[in-house]
Protein backbone atom coordinates (compact mmCIF):
# COMPACT_ATOMS: atom_id res chain seq x y z
CA UNK A 1 0.00 0.00 0.00
CA UNK A 2 1.45 3.35 -1.09
CA UNK A 3 1.40 6.26 1.40
CA UNK A 4 -0.36 9.34 0.09
CA UNK A 5 1.68 12.54 -0.39
CA UNK A 6 -0.26 14.32 2.37
CA UNK A 7 0.40 11.55 4.91
CA UNK A 8 4.08 11.55 3.92
CA UNK A 9 4.29 15.30 4.49
CA UNK A 10 2.56 14.97 7.85
CA UNK A 11 4.94 12.18 8.88
CA UNK A 12 8.00 14.18 7.88
CA UNK A 13 6.65 17.23 9.73
CA UNK A 14 6.17 15.17 12.89
CA UNK A 15 9.74 13.85 12.64
CA UNK A 16 11.10 17.38 12.19
CA UNK A 17 9.08 18.65 15.18
CA UNK A 18 10.35 15.79 17.36
CA UNK A 19 13.96 16.44 16.32
CA UNK A 20 13.63 20.16 17.04
CA UNK A 21 11.95 19.45 20.38
CA UNK A 22 14.71 17.01 21.33
CA UNK A 23 17.34 19.60 20.41
CA UNK A 24 15.58 22.31 22.47
CA UNK A 25 15.29 20.00 25.49
CA UNK A 26 18.97 19.08 25.18
CA UNK A 27 19.97 22.76 25.07
CA UNK A 28 17.65 23.64 27.98
CA UNK A 29 18.93 20.92 30.31
CA UNK A 30 22.58 21.62 29.50
CA UNK A 31 22.40 25.42 29.36
CA UNK A 32 25.30 26.93 31.25
CA UNK A 33 26.75 23.58 32.36
CA UNK A 34 30.49 23.13 31.97
CA UNK A 35 32.43 20.18 30.58
CA UNK A 36 36.23 20.31 30.59
CA UNK A 37 38.41 17.22 30.17
CA UNK A 38 42.06 18.16 29.71
CA UNK A 39 45.50 17.01 30.80
CA UNK A 40 48.36 19.51 31.06
CA UNK A 41 46.55 22.06 28.93
CA UNK A 42 47.27 25.81 29.02
CA UNK A 43 45.03 27.43 31.61
CA UNK A 44 44.20 30.16 29.10
CA UNK A 45 42.62 27.49 26.88
CA UNK A 46 40.61 26.11 29.82
CA UNK A 47 39.39 29.59 30.76
CA UNK A 48 38.19 30.27 27.21
CA UNK A 49 36.29 26.98 27.21
CA UNK A 50 34.55 27.80 30.50
CA UNK A 51 33.75 31.32 29.26
CA UNK A 52 32.05 30.04 26.11
CA UNK A 53 30.10 27.31 27.88
CA UNK A 54 29.09 29.38 30.91
CA UNK A 55 28.40 32.64 29.08
CA UNK A 56 30.71 34.54 31.43
CA UNK A 57 33.86 36.64 31.29
CA UNK A 58 36.85 35.43 33.30
CA UNK A 59 39.93 37.50 34.12
CA UNK A 60 43.01 35.89 35.67
CA UNK A 61 46.44 37.01 36.82
CA UNK A 62 47.87 33.54 36.11
CA UNK A 63 50.17 33.12 33.10
CA UNK A 64 47.85 31.76 30.37
CA UNK A 65 50.49 29.18 29.39
CA UNK A 66 50.45 27.62 32.88
CA UNK A 67 49.55 23.95 32.50
CA UNK A 68 46.54 22.54 34.31
CA UNK A 69 44.65 19.24 34.28
CA UNK A 70 40.91 19.21 34.90
CA UNK A 71 37.99 16.83 34.52
CA UNK A 72 34.42 18.03 34.99
CA UNK A 73 31.36 16.77 33.13
CA UNK A 74 28.21 18.91 32.86
CA UNK A 75 28.66 20.77 36.14
CA UNK A 76 27.46 24.27 37.13
CA UNK A 77 29.83 27.19 36.67
CA UNK A 78 30.60 27.45 40.40
CA UNK A 79 31.67 23.80 40.57
CA UNK A 80 33.83 24.20 37.47
CA UNK A 81 35.54 27.32 38.87
CA UNK A 82 36.12 25.66 42.26
CA UNK A 83 37.72 22.69 40.53
CA UNK A 84 39.91 24.90 38.35
CA UNK A 85 40.95 26.98 41.37
CA UNK A 86 42.00 23.88 43.34
CA UNK A 87 43.96 22.45 40.42
CA UNK A 88 45.65 25.80 39.70
CA UNK A 89 46.36 26.59 43.38
CA UNK A 90 44.26 29.73 43.01
CA UNK A 91 41.17 31.48 44.36
CA UNK A 92 38.08 32.47 42.42
CA UNK A 93 35.55 35.23 43.07
CA UNK A 94 32.65 37.16 41.62
CA UNK A 95 34.59 40.30 40.77
CA UNK A 96 33.90 43.95 39.96
CA UNK A 97 36.40 46.34 38.38
CA UNK A 98 35.34 49.89 39.27
CA UNK A 99 36.75 53.23 38.10
CA UNK A 100 35.62 56.74 37.11
CA UNK A 101 35.33 55.78 33.41
CA UNK A 102 35.49 52.79 31.06
CA UNK A 103 39.04 53.57 29.91
CA UNK A 104 40.31 53.38 33.48
CA UNK A 105 38.37 50.15 34.04
CA UNK A 106 40.15 48.61 31.05
CA UNK A 107 43.47 49.80 32.42
CA UNK A 108 42.57 48.35 35.80
CA UNK A 109 41.77 44.97 34.23
CA UNK A 110 45.07 45.05 32.34
CA UNK A 111 46.92 45.85 35.56
CA UNK A 112 45.23 42.94 37.33
CA UNK A 113 45.91 40.41 34.58
CA UNK A 114 49.56 41.42 34.66
CA UNK A 115 49.72 40.32 38.30
CA UNK A 116 49.34 43.59 40.22
CA UNK A 117 46.55 44.25 42.69
CA UNK A 118 47.65 46.97 45.11
CA UNK A 119 50.08 49.18 43.23
CA UNK A 120 51.81 52.54 43.54
CA UNK A 121 48.85 54.28 41.91
CA UNK A 122 46.67 53.43 44.90
CA UNK A 123 44.57 50.58 43.55
CA UNK A 124 42.54 48.98 46.33
CA UNK A 125 41.01 45.54 46.62
CA UNK A 126 38.04 44.85 48.87
CA UNK A 127 37.45 41.18 49.65
CA UNK A 128 36.50 39.53 52.94
CA UNK A 129 36.62 35.84 53.88
CA UNK A 130 33.32 33.95 53.80
CA UNK A 131 33.95 30.46 55.22
CA UNK A 132 30.78 28.72 54.05
CA UNK A 133 32.60 25.42 54.58
CA UNK A 134 32.14 25.95 58.33
CA UNK A 135 28.55 24.73 57.91
CA UNK A 136 28.77 22.56 54.79
CA UNK A 137 30.04 19.08 54.08
CA UNK A 138 31.47 17.13 51.16
CA UNK A 139 28.00 16.73 49.62
CA UNK A 140 27.20 20.45 49.60
CA UNK A 141 27.45 21.92 46.08
CA UNK A 142 29.61 24.95 45.43
CA UNK A 143 27.65 28.15 46.04
CA UNK A 144 27.22 30.47 43.05
CA UNK A 145 28.11 33.99 44.28
CA UNK A 146 25.89 35.53 41.59
CA UNK A 147 22.87 34.48 43.68
CA UNK A 148 23.78 36.85 46.51
CA UNK A 149 21.72 39.91 47.42
CA UNK A 150 22.44 43.40 48.72
CA UNK A 151 20.55 43.63 52.04
CA UNK A 152 21.10 47.36 52.34
CA UNK A 153 23.62 49.17 54.49
CA UNK A 154 24.18 47.36 57.76
CA UNK A 155 26.80 48.63 60.15
CA UNK A 156 28.46 46.42 62.77
CA UNK A 157 27.15 46.83 66.34
CA UNK A 158 29.16 48.74 68.95
CA UNK A 159 32.02 46.77 70.47
CA UNK A 160 30.98 44.91 73.64
CA UNK A 161 32.65 45.77 76.94
CA UNK A 162 35.84 43.79 77.66
CA UNK A 163 35.32 40.51 79.58
CA UNK A 164 36.03 40.32 83.26
CA UNK A 165 38.72 37.63 83.01
CA UNK A 166 42.22 39.06 82.81
CA UNK A 167 44.11 38.80 79.56
CA UNK A 168 41.05 37.99 77.43
CA UNK A 169 39.87 40.21 74.64
CA UNK A 170 36.41 41.46 73.86
CA UNK A 171 35.73 38.92 71.12
CA UNK A 172 36.94 36.01 73.25
CA UNK A 173 39.08 34.73 70.42
CA UNK A 174 42.50 36.17 71.16
CA UNK A 175 42.09 39.30 69.04
CA UNK A 176 41.01 42.84 69.75
CA UNK A 177 37.31 43.46 69.28
CA UNK A 178 36.46 45.56 66.21
CA UNK A 179 35.77 49.22 66.84
CA UNK A 180 32.34 50.46 65.75
CA UNK A 181 32.32 52.06 62.32
CA UNK A 182 30.68 55.23 61.11
CA UNK A 183 28.28 54.98 58.14
CA UNK A 184 30.15 55.47 54.86
CA UNK A 185 29.80 58.77 53.06
CA UNK A 186 31.95 58.19 49.94
CA UNK A 187 32.32 55.71 47.09
CA UNK A 188 35.20 53.84 48.73
CA UNK A 189 33.23 53.41 51.94
CA UNK A 190 30.29 51.88 50.10
CA UNK A 191 32.48 49.60 47.99
CA UNK A 192 33.90 48.27 51.24
CA UNK A 193 30.36 47.88 52.62
CA UNK A 194 29.33 45.84 49.55
CA UNK A 195 32.30 43.51 50.11
CA UNK A 196 31.50 43.20 53.82
CA UNK A 197 27.99 41.94 53.08
CA UNK A 198 28.75 39.50 50.26
CA UNK A 199 31.37 37.03 49.08
CA UNK A 200 32.71 39.23 46.28
CA UNK A 201 35.92 40.92 45.13
CA UNK A 202 36.11 44.61 44.18
CA UNK A 203 39.04 46.46 42.64
CA UNK A 204 39.01 50.27 42.48
CA UNK A 205 41.44 53.21 42.45
CA UNK A 206 41.54 54.72 45.92
CA UNK A 207 41.93 58.18 44.37
CA UNK A 208 38.35 57.99 43.10
CA UNK A 209 36.32 58.71 46.22
CA UNK A 210 33.53 61.23 45.60
CA UNK A 211 30.95 61.91 48.29
CA UNK A 212 27.73 59.87 48.22
CA UNK A 213 24.59 61.57 49.48
CA UNK A 214 22.26 58.55 49.59
CA UNK A 215 22.89 54.94 50.58
CA UNK A 216 22.13 52.36 47.85
CA UNK A 217 18.74 50.69 48.49
CA UNK A 218 18.41 46.98 49.19
CA UNK A 219 18.33 44.79 46.09
CA UNK A 220 17.61 41.17 45.23
CA UNK A 221 20.92 41.09 43.35
CA UNK A 222 24.37 42.16 44.59
CA UNK A 223 25.42 42.58 40.95
CA UNK A 224 22.64 44.99 40.04
CA UNK A 225 23.11 46.92 43.29
CA UNK A 226 26.79 47.56 42.56
CA UNK A 227 26.14 48.46 38.92
CA UNK A 228 23.40 50.95 39.86
CA UNK A 229 25.50 52.44 42.65
CA UNK A 230 28.56 52.98 40.44
CA UNK A 231 26.41 54.39 37.65
CA UNK A 232 24.81 56.80 40.14
CA UNK A 233 28.30 57.93 41.16
CA UNK A 234 29.04 58.63 37.46
CA UNK A 235 31.58 55.80 37.30
CA UNK A 236 32.06 52.65 35.25
CA UNK A 237 32.06 49.00 36.33
CA UNK A 238 32.80 45.65 34.69
CA UNK A 239 31.60 42.43 36.29
CA UNK A 240 33.55 39.22 35.72
CA UNK A 241 34.65 35.98 37.30
CA UNK A 242 38.12 36.56 38.79
CA UNK A 243 40.71 33.78 39.11
CA UNK A 244 43.59 34.87 41.33
CA UNK A 245 46.87 32.99 41.60
CA UNK A 246 47.72 33.97 45.21
CA UNK A 247 50.24 36.76 44.42
CA UNK A 248 52.69 37.79 47.10
CA UNK A 249 51.78 41.08 48.74
CA UNK A 250 54.14 43.94 48.02
CA UNK A 251 55.84 45.30 51.14
CA UNK A 252 54.34 48.49 52.51
CA UNK A 253 51.02 48.13 50.67
CA UNK A 254 47.70 47.64 52.43
CA UNK A 255 45.17 45.10 51.26
CA UNK A 256 41.89 45.48 53.14
CA UNK A 257 40.58 41.99 53.73
CA UNK A 258 38.69 42.18 56.96
CA UNK A 259 40.27 39.61 59.21
CA UNK A 260 41.01 35.94 59.37
CA UNK A 261 39.02 32.79 58.94
CA UNK A 262 36.09 32.14 61.24
CA UNK A 263 34.22 34.48 63.54
CA UNK A 264 37.25 36.27 65.01
CA UNK A 265 36.69 39.63 63.36
CA UNK A 266 32.99 40.27 63.90
CA UNK A 267 30.45 37.53 64.50
CA UNK A 268 27.44 39.49 63.26
CA UNK A 269 29.09 40.60 60.02
CA UNK A 270 30.46 37.11 59.39
CA UNK A 271 27.02 35.60 60.03
CA UNK A 272 25.46 38.01 57.53
CA UNK A 273 28.09 37.20 54.90
CA UNK A 274 27.66 33.42 55.26
CA UNK A 275 23.88 33.80 55.22
CA UNK A 276 24.19 35.78 51.99
CA UNK A 277 26.46 33.14 50.45
CA UNK A 278 23.76 30.54 51.16
CA UNK A 279 21.61 32.35 48.57
CA UNK A 280 23.94 30.88 45.95
CA UNK A 281 22.95 27.31 46.89
CA UNK A 282 19.92 25.43 45.51
CA UNK A 283 16.71 26.63 47.17
CA UNK A 284 16.02 23.18 48.63
CA UNK A 285 19.25 23.31 50.69
CA UNK A 286 18.96 26.82 52.09
CA UNK A 287 16.68 26.18 55.09
CA UNK A 288 18.90 23.40 56.45
CA UNK A 289 22.05 25.45 55.86
CA UNK A 290 20.57 28.44 57.68
CA UNK A 291 19.64 26.21 60.59
CA UNK A 292 23.22 24.96 60.73
CA UNK A 293 24.46 28.54 60.61
CA UNK A 294 22.23 29.43 63.56
CA UNK A 295 23.62 26.51 65.55
CA UNK A 296 27.18 27.55 64.73
CA UNK A 297 26.54 31.14 65.79
CA UNK A 298 24.86 29.96 69.01
CA UNK A 299 27.90 27.83 69.81
CA UNK A 300 30.30 30.70 69.18
CA UNK A 301 28.30 32.92 71.52
CA UNK A 302 28.33 30.22 74.22
CA UNK A 303 32.08 29.77 73.84
CA UNK A 304 32.70 33.52 74.02
CA UNK A 305 30.79 33.69 77.31
CA UNK A 306 32.67 30.75 78.90
CA UNK A 307 35.75 31.09 81.17
CA UNK A 308 39.04 31.12 79.22
CA UNK A 309 40.11 27.52 79.88
CA UNK A 310 36.67 26.10 79.15
CA UNK A 311 36.37 28.32 76.09
CA UNK A 312 39.57 26.96 74.59
CA UNK A 313 38.50 23.39 75.29
CA UNK A 314 35.05 23.93 73.75
CA UNK A 315 36.50 25.40 70.58
CA UNK A 316 39.17 22.75 70.28
CA UNK A 317 36.61 19.96 70.56
CA UNK A 318 34.27 21.80 68.24
CA UNK A 319 36.91 22.18 65.53
CA UNK A 320 37.86 18.51 65.86
CA UNK A 321 34.25 17.51 65.37
CA UNK A 322 34.13 15.58 68.64
CA UNK A 323 31.07 17.15 70.25
CA UNK A 324 28.17 14.69 70.15
CA UNK A 325 25.59 17.48 70.33
CA UNK A 326 27.11 19.08 67.24
CA UNK A 327 26.95 16.08 64.98
CA UNK A 328 26.07 18.27 61.98
CA UNK A 329 29.36 20.12 62.37
CA UNK A 330 31.76 19.50 59.56
CA UNK A 331 34.78 17.55 60.74
CA UNK A 332 38.33 17.99 59.43
CA UNK A 333 37.90 14.64 57.69
CA UNK A 334 34.83 15.89 55.82
CA UNK A 335 36.61 19.09 54.82
CA UNK A 336 39.42 16.95 53.45
CA UNK A 337 36.92 14.77 51.58
CA UNK A 338 35.51 17.77 49.74
CA UNK A 339 38.96 18.89 48.66
CA UNK A 340 39.73 15.32 47.62
CA UNK A 341 36.61 15.33 45.44
CA UNK A 342 37.83 18.42 43.60
CA UNK A 343 41.42 17.28 43.29
CA UNK A 344 40.20 13.86 42.08
CA UNK A 345 39.09 15.57 38.87
CA UNK A 346 42.73 16.32 38.14
CA UNK A 347 43.73 12.72 38.85
CA UNK A 348 41.00 11.45 36.52
CA UNK A 349 42.19 13.78 33.78
CA UNK A 350 45.69 12.39 34.16
CA UNK A 351 44.47 8.81 34.05
CA UNK A 352 45.58 8.07 37.61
Amino acid sequence: MTMSPNKLKIGLAIIVVLLVANFIVHIFWNWGLITVKVTNAPIGQVIKSIESQGWVTIYSNIDPQTKVSMYVDHVPLAEAMATLAVNADAQWHLGFFVAPNSSQVKEEIRTFTEGVENNDDGTRVYSFPTPLDMISDENTPEADPRGQVWPGLKMPPPAPPPPADAGATADGNGAAAPAPEDPPTTVQGYLRAFAQEADIWIMAPSTWDPAVAKAPPASSSISSAIRHFVSGAHGSVTQAIVLRGRPAQVAGQDRPRGGGRGFGMDMSMMEDRIDNAINGLPASLRPAMRQQLKQEVDFQKQAAAAPPEERRKMRREHMMGNRDDKGWRRSPEKRAQMMTRLVANRMTAQGK
